[in-house]
């Protein structure tokens, strides 16, 4: 068992739907980010979803930030709440506008 900033290293872990091209090139994490989030996000999405359940203080720490909407404190909680805004959260463009015509008076 490796643990990795307190967390329990699981599988490596990819979105190939929000960053088909790895989180490194996706230009929204730095190198330590993308390689931090690579070798705990499956971890943390566990957590996140109660797919299994957190083995020591940290990882208890880390699902009561999820489910109370806290903010993170730790390099790891941080970098999951930038990860959730980047994935889960649409941003609203609204284009209004209007086309104002002169009209020539004769």
């Amino acid at each position: 068992m490796t643990l990795i900033h307190g967390f329990t290293a699981a599988a490596h872990f990819y979105d190939d739907l929000h960053f088909p091209r790895g989180f490194r090139k996706s230009g929204d994490f730095n190198i330590a980010e993308a390689e931090l989030l690579t070798q705990v996000g499956k971890r943390l999405l566990m957590l996140e979803q109660a797919i299994c359940s957190p083995e020591n203080q940290v990882e208890k720490q880390f699902v009561k930030m999820c489910t109370t909407q806290l903010e993170g404190q730790t390099k790891v909680e941080l970098l999951w709440k930038k990860y959730i805004k980047l994935t889960r959260h649409k941003s609203f463009h609204c284009v209004n506008g209007s086309i104002f015509v002169q009209s020539a008076v004769i």
